[in-house]
C-alpha cells in the first residue's frame, strides 16, 4: 500500500485480535483454543476521509472499531493516532485514543443510560475528557445538541421518551461534544426505518464537513457505503481481502468475494443485510480456510495457487487485492 502517512488521522499495521474459544476451561488446563477475530489486518485513514469497512456479521469490523476506542487490545500489530503509535497497556495512550476518537455503536438503546436524562448522558463525555471547564458543560452540551439536531426541549427527556432517530443522535451528540479527530461509527442506521436513516445519514455528512472530521464507517449496506465513504475496505473473516476507492469497489470489485458480496444488491435494498448474500448462505455449509487463501473453500474461481495466502497487494493505483488471480498476472506482465 502506497500511503502517505503525514496525512493519515489512523494507520493500523497487521493487527491481530484473538479471543478465547467458548466452551474453552481455564486454569491448569493447557492448550488453549484461540480465535483470531481480525488477523493481520492494515490500512490507513487519511485526514477529511470517509473509508468504509464492510462484511457479513463475524467479519471483524466491530472488533476493529472497538481497538480503535481502547474496549479491546490488540494481540499484536500496531494501532497509530496523528503519528502516535498507541501502548495499550499505558493508560495516558488509552486516554489519548479517547481524546481523539469518538464512536456511535449500532443499538443506541444498549449505549445509553436509561436513567440518565440527555443533559446527563452528554454531560458524561464531558467529565471523562477532563478538558473542559464545569462552569462551560451546559453551553457544550447545547451546542452538541444543536449541531446534531435535537431541540433543547429534549436535554431533561431520558431515552425511553425518544424515537430511535433521536437516540441515535444524542450518541452522536455525546461522541463529538468534546472535539474528535476520527468518528468511528459502527452500524449506526441498522435499527432505523429507511426514513430515519436518510436523515441520520445527511447529518453526519453536514458534520463531517462542518467539523472536518475523519470517519470509519462500518456497514453491511451496501448503499449506505456508496452514499458515505470515499474509500472502501472489504473484510472476511478478519482477513481484509481488498482496499479501494469506493466507485471502484462497488463498480468492478476484483477479488471474488467482493464480487459476490456485491451481486445481490436488490435484496441489500429490501432487507439491508449482507446475511441474505449468496456468498453467506455457502459459508454456513462451509467454514473459512484454515491455510492458503482463506476464501478458496466456497470461491467459485479457485485454483492451485490457492493453497498459498495471497498478500494484500497494490494491483491497479490505489486498488489493493488479495487474490492470486491479479498476483499472478502481474507477475506475466
Amino acid at each position: 500500500m502506497n500511503v502517505d502517512a503525514s496525512s493519515n488521522i489512523v494507520e493500523i499495521e497487521d493487527l491481530v485480535v484473538r479471543f478465547r474459544a467458548r466452551g474453552h476451561k481455564s486454569g491448569f488446563f493447557r492448550g488453549a483454543s484461540w480465535n483470531r477475530a481480525v488477523n493481520g489486518v492494515s490500512f490507513s485513514i487519511k485526514k477529511g476521509e470517509t473509508f468504509g469497512l464492510v462484511g457479513e456479521t463475524g467479519s471483524g469490523k466491530s472488533t476493529i472499531a472497538r481497538v480503535l476506542v481502547g474496549l479491546y487490545k490488540p494481540s499484536s500489530g500496531r494501532v497509530r493516532i496523528l503519528g502516535r503509535e498507541i501502548n495499550y497497556r499505558k493508560k495516558e495512550d488509552v486516554f489519548y485514543l479517547r481524546q481523539n476518537v469518538g464512536i456511535v455503536f449500532q443499538d443506541p438503546v444498549g449505549s445509553l443510560n436509561p436513567r440518565l436524562t440527555v443533559r446527563d448522558i452528554v454531560t458524561e463525555a464531558l467529565v471523562a475528557s477532563k478538558s473542559v471547564k464545569k462552569r462551560m458543560y451546559d453551553s457544550a452540551v447545547l451546542d452538541s445538541l444543536e449541531r446534531v439536531g435535537l431541540r433543547r426541549s429534549s436535554l431533561e427527556m431520558h431515552p425511553r421518551e425518544l424515537s430511535g432517530g433521536e437516540k441515535q443522535r444524542v450518541s452522536l451528540a455525546r461522541a463529538l461534544v468534546v472535539p474528535k479527530k476520527l468518528l468511528i461509527l459502527d452500524e449506526p442506521t441498522s435499527s432505523l426505518d429507511m426514513t430515519i436513516q436518510a436523515q441520520v445519514l445527511n447529518t453526519l455528512r453536514k458534520l463531517k464537513a462542518e467539523l472536518d472530521l475523519s470517519i470509519l464507517f462500518i456497514t453491511h449496506d451496501i448503499n449506505v457505503v456508496r452514499y458515505m465513504s470515499s474509500r472502501v475496505g472489504v473484510l472476511f473473516y478478519g482477513k481484509l481481502v481488498e482496499t479501494a476507492a469506493a466507485r471502484e469497489v462497488l463498480m468492478a470489485p476484483k477479488h471474488p468475494y467482493s464480487e459476490e458480496l456485491l451481486s445481490n444488491i436488490p435484496q441489500l435494498v429490501a432487507t439491508q443485510s449482507l446475511d441474505s448474500n449468496a456468498a453467506t448462505r455457502a459459508l454456513v455449509e462451509h467454514s473459512p480456510a484454515s491455510e492458503g487463501c482463506i476464501y478458496r473453500n466456497v470461491c467459485p474461481k479457485v485454483f492451485d495457487k490457492c493453497v498459498d495466502e495471497p498478500e494484500l497487494a497494490e494491483v491497479e493505483r490505489g486498488h489493493d487485492v488479495a487474490c492470486f488471480l491479479y498476483h499472478d498476472s502481474m507477475q506475466r506482465t
